[in-house]
């Protein structure tokens, strides 16, 4: 689902910013016996965090919560801004907004959660998983037919990179060379 503004406010878009559990997994939190906190990430959702950073555009984490999961899943993706322990988001938000030099309508955020309706408010572009916090969908831009850790980062960054523009340029990597194809 989406708003009728949306492709209009897509097109402004250079940076977008994922919430972790919840978005990027499905909010389960697996506890090891010696207190190791463990994660589950869609390879979905990585691959359209991917495409985001091969079409140009900044991406980054901010989570509540603090874990190492987070951090090596970034590294493995190439996120470079990533901000964990941010209770009140909005100060990481900030933070990004300085260190780019960007106005809010050239964010997109991704969340489902009441702790994310800060930044939800400000962002020029707002998704939300399908299942997301009622007050959450009710304020995004688009909505996800895909819940949480589920492929919802990759609907929404496919979604985003076609209403840019860009879209064609990412498949070009998949299809044949010089034509036709090989007989």
């Amino acid at each position: 689902m989406k708003s009728a503004d949306a492709e209009q406010r897509a097109k402004k878009i250079t940076t977008v910013i994922f919430d972790v559990d919840g978005v990027l997994t499905d909010g389960g939190i697996y506890l090891g016996n010696d207190g190791e906190e463990m994660k589950r990430f869609n390879v979905l959702d990585g691959t359209g965090i991917k495409y985001l950073i091969r079409a140009g555009l900044k991406v980054g984490i901010i989570s509540g919560r603090q874990s190492g999961a987070v951090n090596a899943r970034a590294k493995e993706l190439g996120i470079v801004d990533v901000y964990q322990g941010y209770s009140d988001k909005i100060k990481a938000y900030e933070d990004l907004k300085r260190l780019y030099d960007i106005a809010d309508e050239q964010i997109a955020y991704m969340g489902d959660d009441l702790p994310d309706i800060p930044v939800i408010r400000r962002a020029g572009l707002v998704a939300a998983v399908a299942n997301a916090h009622p007050k959450v969908k009710a304020l995004a831009h688009y909505v996800t037919s895909a819940a949480g850790g589920e492929g919802a980062a990759r609907e929404f960054a496919e979604w985003l990179l076609f209403a840019l523009g860009r879209w064609d340029a990412i498949m070009a990597r998949y299809q044949p060379h010089g034509g036709a194809g090989r007989a």
